[in-house]
This record gives C-alpha cells, structure tokens and sequence, in this order.
C-alpha cells in the first residue's frame, strides 16, 4: 500500500502483519514524493503514481526499481489532485490525471498509447460537454472495462476495453 505521507511503499503479509517498506522522501530513482496510486500488473510487477515527481515508478514485488517514465500532466497544481492508476490484464498503464480531467494510457514500459477525457479545460464543476469533473479512482474489469470514478462529478464512467477505444488526444 501506498504510505503518501511517509512518501514510502508498505507491505504485509495476507493476515496484515507488516512485511517490509521500500522508498522514502526524494527524487532519485525508488524514492517519492507523495505516491498515491498503486497497481500491480501481469507477472507482480508494481507501478506506483509518484505524484509531485511527475512520474510513475516500476518495481518489482521485492521493491527494486526497474524504470520511470514523466507524466506532465500531474502539473495542474490542483491540491487535490491524486492520481491513481489501474492496469489490464494485457499489461495496459491507466492513470488518472485529475488537473487535466483525462486517462492516459500507457503500455507497460510506459509507452503513451491514447488518452481519453478532456485536456486543458478550466470548467468549474460540472460541464455536460466534458466527460470527467475530476477523474481520480479507476479500476479494470475482468472483461477489461475501465472505470473511473469522477469526484468532482459524483459519478463512475464506464468505458469499453482499450481494443475498441479511439485515440481522443
């Protein structure tokens, strides 16, 4: 689990005794500032929103570093903002980016892919022309549903697999 405030990864064993921690504050490879989201993908691999580092890190399920990849958008400066990630069974990178009011989608060595959502909107609330209000939570689905809770909007969005979706940059 993410430990935001300690800037750190936690992990326990399945009956919640404490296994071990890797991270802590900074900006060098494996180290955080203010990890939000966390999914694991196919084969145990980690990836972690390392919010105000613009960036996700990967690790592997011992909590070594494998590689980073920049997301520009976490830029809003929106104090809420927290962004969470989910990925799919073919290995697909969701991650929400609330101050831009979009997905992106990133392939598993975090290759952007598409996005979907809006970009650049300065809309207060609700507007009806715009998908997302503030997308934060997301999950997959079995059948590879994305969905995406929107805070602001007080809604979930449901959207079909990544194989039928367009490119919305």
């Amino acid at each position: 689990m993410t430990d935001t405030g300690n800037k750190r990864i936690q992990v326990f064993k399945p009956d919640g005794e404490f296994d071990f921690q890797w991270g802590g504050g900074g900006v060098l490879e494996g180290y955080m500032d203010e990890p939000v989201g966390i999914a694991v993908g196919p084969g145990g691999t980690i990836y972690v929103a390392d919010t105000w580092n613009q960036r996700v890190q990967v690790f592997d399920g011992d909590g070594t570093f494998l590689w980073q990849w920049p997301i520009a958008g976490w830029d809003a400066g929106v104090p809420d903002e927290k962004p969470y990630l989910a990925v799919d069974a073919a290995g697909y990178v969701y991650v929400t980016d609330p101050g831009h009011y979009r997905v992106l989608v990133f392939d598993s060595l975090g290759n952007y892919v598409l996005s979907f959502g809006q970009f650049g909107s300065e809309a207060e609330g609700i507007d009806s022309a715009l998908p997302f209000a503030m997308p934060m939570g997301i999950a997959v689905g079995q059948d590879g549903s994305v969905y995406v809770t929107d805070a602001r909007g007080g809604r979930v969005f449901v959207f079909d697999p990544i194989e039928t979706m367009n490119n919305e940059q």
